[in-house]
């Protein structure tokens, strides 16, 4: 039972099912399991990556002196090695195993495009909210619109690739550059639904919002403009009892 059948109010919720299309990649920017980690290390001994020969080598010397280690154990040596320093970005995982972009960063990514849609605290329906309503769109969106899918499927068990890109930062000793290595998924079709209290938008506005983002991208490295995507639905299903 839910609050509006234990207090006996009408419901002020609309639902709306949302379909995106990721144009190219979707990448992944959760830190992966030691298993992932392991299995790309391996993979990249196998291709003769010549930076992790060399420290194969060395990790080979001084752990192995005596034997040759399974592929397995060699990579889980170079996983405890300091001088490895691998980590490798990913996606979560559904229940059943399918990779998934989560939806706290589905409603993330709304309050983002929504601040740059409508930046500052004025937009076209805000007296439908209240007439002496001070918050901007985006801290309404916070408070009014919500994703309830804790996963939403990408409809694969694995992803695509993975990827190593340079990552130039800056630090209290000067400029550094880094490798940072990323799962992506390509082309991932993600389909979910979106609740939204007393529906105080209008369609002019869910679409320049909607717009913002599929040029702004979802998932991480949107800056490389990965991410973008192709609004494929946007169908209201009905307004909650």
């Amino acid at each position: 039972m839910s609050a509006t059948g234990i207090f006996g109010v009408t419901s002020d919720v609309t639902l709306y099912r949302v379909q995106l299309q990721v144009l190219d990649k979707l990448v992944g920017g959760i830190p992966s399991s030691p298993s992932v980690i392991k299995g790309w290390l391996k993979t990249r001994l196998d291709l003769g990556d010549r930076d992790l020969q060399e420290l194969a080598e060395q990790t080979l010397t001084e752990r192995f002196p005596d034997r040759q280690p399974t592929a397995d154990a060699l990579a889980q040596a170079l996983m405890e090695s300091e001088a490895a320093e691998v980590s490798v970005n990913g996606f979560k995982r559904t229940p059943a195993g399918e990779l998934a972009y989560e939806g706290r960063c589905m409603k993330a990514a709304l309050k983002e495009w929504a601040n740059s849609a409508y930046p500052g605290t004025d937009w076209p329906s805000k007296k439908k909210v209240a007439s002496t309503f001070r918050k901007g769109l985006m801290a309404t969106l916070a408070e009014r619109v919500f994703v309830p899918e804790v996963f939403i499927p990408l409809g694969v068990t694995e992803p695509t690739g993975i990827e190593e890109r340079v990552k130039h930062v800056r630090t209290p000793t000067g400029p550094r550059s880094s490798i940072a290595r990323v799962e992506y998924v390509e082309g991932p079709l993600l389909t979910f639904t979106l609740r939204v209290h007393d529906d105080f938008l209008s369609t002019e506005e869910w679409g320049r919002i909607w717009q913002r983002g599929e040029d702004i991208g979802i998932g991480a490295d949107r800056a490389r403009s990965d991410g973008k995507f192709e609004l494929r639905a946007w169908d209201k299903i009905e307004t909650v009892e």
